[in-house]
């Protein structure tokens, strides 16, 4: 699915943005949030502390993209196109990753 958006080009700012959109959208459901604290093992000092984070967003986006369908309504919920969420992770990821 996110073979033909390895080619998009996402800025920093881009990715920083979408990635705090998926905080704000994760937040905004508790069971998601929980299952995103219960996986990462973080409590929520440890996010406010965190969220400004390229490590944390490239996190939260990851365990977006773990998960179609969560990523499908996060996608849906803030008009995002999916394909750009892997080039977003990415780029948080920084280019070691690569």
């Amino acid at each position: 699915m996110f073979t033909k958006s390895s080619h998009t080009v996402i800025s920093v700012a881009q990715a920083e943005k979408i990635a705090i959109q998926a905080l704000t959208f994760l937040a905004s459901e508790p069971d998601h949030m929980a299952k995103f604290m219960n996986l990462t093992g973080m409590e929520p000092a440890d996010i406010a502390q965190t969220a400004g984070s390229s490590f944390f967003q490239a996190a939260l986006l990851e365990h977006l993209l773990r998960d179609e369908t969560l990523l499908l309504a996060f996608c849906g919920n803030e008009n995002i196109d999916p394909a750009i969420i892997a080039p977003a992770h990415q780029v948080l990821c920084g280019p070691e990753s690569s």
